[in-house]
């Protein structure tokens, strides 16, 4: 049943990791996952499926006490979290001096410069030694790897898929019967996403032309959310009552001032949504086409962000249909399948 064996060595494992390891497995691998089960910041448990094997990383004390499982498995490749982990970086090392196997890097990291021209000055004594190849979300997550030294073969493109499947499930041609005047946003309410920034924006707008702004999530700056008009505020939900509200939206904003991918951009791509997102997400280079499916903003720009929701707002119901095909089009450029690939080509 399984052609191949392949080891990943994570943090932890969200819903988006879960559905390409289940096309690992339905393509012919037998998975198995070393995941931190201390110090989580989630309390997400992945589920257990079948030809998928869980370890936890606190029952490893050194590098050879984890090597010697990774001899008993006998991988053909192996996919690590990054270099994070100091265990996994040098057991990342052994395998590739001892066992000569691919070691790929996952990635989602921007490069900005600053510190990580220390990583730079050191990849060749660091990421070199450690991986064979880097797995990154998007262009400038490669730009990043480029500079690591890693050579255009050695660099994978895509490792970040929406449950493609699932968001579309959304009937965007339901919109036609009645265009839905809500702009949602899904996400932390936490600093790095801007919402203070939103909602200033949204309330300087002296004509919303019927439009309401849904914020959907929790964190620590709710209580900072209150007193906005047209705006209301739902907690965190099951999958199927969030499609249920995409489906339900006219269009989907994300204002973060601090964001390396934002996989809930091709998510909301998947539903057929126009998109509005600020210009620091990285998703934005696949998944939003100025003007054609959407606008993007200034980070932290109250003006910039106030001008592109006032684009949106003006737009005739038909552009906004037409923009959420353009949406749910680019959306197919990257899905789990692709993903797993991908990763499998290196066999």
């Amino acid at each position: 049943m399984y052609n191949h064996t392949v080891l990943i060595l994570y943090t932890e494992l969200m819903p988006y990791n879960v559905i390409v390891i289940k096309e690992l497995v339905r393509k012919g691998c037998r998975v198995h996952a070393v995941l931190w089960d201390e110090n989580k910041l989630t309390p997400y448990l992945p589920p257990q499926v079948e030809g998928v094997t869980y370890y936890n990383r606190s029952a490893f004390w050194n590098p050879d006490h984890l090597f010697r499982l990774v001899k008993k498995l006998e991988p053909e490749l192996v996919w690590t979290a990054g270099w994070i982990d100091p265990l996994y970086n040098d057991v990342s090392h052994m395998i590739r001096k001892k066992l000569h196997i691919p070691v790929v890097a996952g990635s989602d990291t921007q490069w900005r410069g600053g510190k990580q021209w220390l990583n730079v000055l050191f990849a060749r004594f660091r990421q070199h030694r450690w991986f064979s190849h880097m797995f990154v979300s998007g262009e400038w997550q490669e730009v990043y790897a480029r500079k690591l030294g890693f050579a255009p073969e050695q660099i994978l493109m895509h490792n970040l898929s929406a449950d493609t499947d699932l968001f579309n499930r959304v009937n965007i041609d339901d919109r036609k019967k009645s265009y839905p005047k809500r702009l949602l946003y899904i996400g932390r309410f936490s600093p790095e996403k801007g919402l203070p920034y939103l909602l200033q924006a949204w309330e300087s707008i002296s004509d919303r032309k019927g439009w309401r702004l849904t914020l959907v999530g929790n964190g620590p700056e709710r209580e900072k959310l209150t007193g906005y008009p047209e705006v209301e505020i739902l907690d965190f939900m099951e999958q199927e009552e969030l499609l249920r509200i995409m489906q339900e939206s006219g269009a989907f904003i994300l204002p973060s001032v601090s964001e390396q991918w934002s996989l809930v951009i091709h998510e909301a791509a998947c539903t057929g949504l126009p998109i509005l997102a600020s210009e620091r997400c990285g998703a934005v280079t696949c998944f939003l086409k100025e003007g054609k499916n959407g606008f993007k903003f200034i980070p932290g720009n109250i003006a910039s962000i106030r001008t592109s929701i006032e684009a949106l707002l003006r737009l005739p119901e038909s552009d906004l249909i037409e923009m959420g095909k353009t949406s749910r089009e680019l959306s197919r450029i990257i899905t789990p399948s692709m993903v797993a690939d991908t990763l499998l080509q290196l066999l």
